[in-house]
C-alpha cells in the first residue's frame, strides 16, 4: 500500500515527507471508528492526516483537530488537509499531545498509536518516533484521552493483539471500558495480529466482531470491501 502519493475516492494523501505511510491499519481504523454524532474529533499522532481526513469525510459537520509531534509530517498533513474538500473543518497542530489542553473536550478521539514497546531503536530516528512507544507510551496516551475526552465521548484505536490486555488495564484505571472490539486478520487462516478497540466511560458488554482483509493475496473479503467502499479506488 505505501507510496509517495495515495489517491482515495474523495481526497489524496501526499506522504513523501511523512515518517510512516498510509497502511491497512490506518484505513481500517478510519472506516471502523464510530463518528456518528461527534461535533469535535481529535486525531492523536495524525502522521499523513489520514484519520482526520477519513473522519471529516464520514462526518459532514464535525470539527477535526489533528496533532502531530514530527515537524515534517505535521507540515505535510496540513497540506493534505488544505487540499481536501474539508479544509475548513480540519486543523493540524504541530504539538505534543502530552502538553495539550483543550477549551472544550472531544466527542471522539482516534489514534493509531506507536506500539513496538521494548524493541531496539529504529535506525531512522523519525520513523522510530512514529513506530516505537518509547516516545508516547500507552500510559501517556490513556492519560491524554482521560483529560481530553468528553464525558459521553468515545476513544477508538488499533493496537497489536498481544498488547490488548495492557491497554485495557490502563484504560480501566482511567474509568474507560471497551464498548466495541474487532479482531483484525490480514489473511484468512493466519493468526490475527491487530485489534480495534473503542472505549467509553460507561461501558456495558462490548460488541465483538472480526474483520479479515484477504481470503488469499489480493482476493479481498466482502467485509473489507464493504468497510472501505467509500474510500479505496479498487472498490
Amino acid at each position: 500500500m505505501p507510496n509517495d502519493r495515495f489517491q482515495f475516492k474523495q481526497f489524496s494523501i501526499q506522504q513523501d515527507r511523512c515518517a510512516l505511510k498510509v497502511g491497512t491499519d490506518g484505513v481500517v481504523l478510519g472506516a471502523w471508528g464510530n463518528v456518528q454524532g461527534a461535533e469535535r474529533i481529535l486525531d492523536i499522532g495524525t502522521g499523513t492526516g489520514l484519520l482526520a481526513l477519513m473522519a471529516a469525510q464520514r462526518n459532514t459537520v464535525a470539527h477535526v483537530d489533528a496533532v502531530e509531534i514530527d515537524d515534517a509530517s505535521a507540515g505535510q498533513a496540513a497540506e493534505n488537509a488544505g487540499a481536501s474538500p474539508w479544509s475548513d473543518r480540519i486543523r493540524v497542530h504541530r504539538l505534543d499531545v502530552r502538553r495539550m489542553s483543550a477549551a472544550e473536550p472531544y466527542d471522539l478521539i482516534i489514534c493509531n498509536p506507536p506500539f513496538y514497546a521494548g524493541e531496539m531503536d529504529s535506525p531512522d530516528v523519525r520513523k522510530g518516533l512514529a513506530k516505537h512507544s518509547g516516545e508516547l507510551s500507552f500510559e501517556e496516551l490513556i492519560e491524554a484521552v482521560r483529560q481530553l475526552l468528553a464525558e459521553e465521548g468515545r476513544f477508538a484505536c488499533i493496537i497489536p493483539l498481544n498488547r490488548e490486555a495492557e491497554l485495557v488495564e490502563l484504560a480501566d484505571a482511567a474509568w474507560l471500558g471497551v464498548s466495541r472490539r474487532c479482531v483484525l486478520r490480514y489473511l484468512e487462516g493466519r493468526p490475527p495480529k491487530r485489534v480495534l478497540l473503542e472505549f467509553v466511560r460507561d461501558a456495558g458488554a462490548p460488541e465483538e466482531e472480526e474483520l479479515i482483509v484477504e481470503h488469499t493475496p489480493s482476493q479481498y473479503t466482502e467485509g473489507y470491501r464493504e468497510l472501505l467502499k467509500d474510500f479505496l479506488l479498487r472498490f
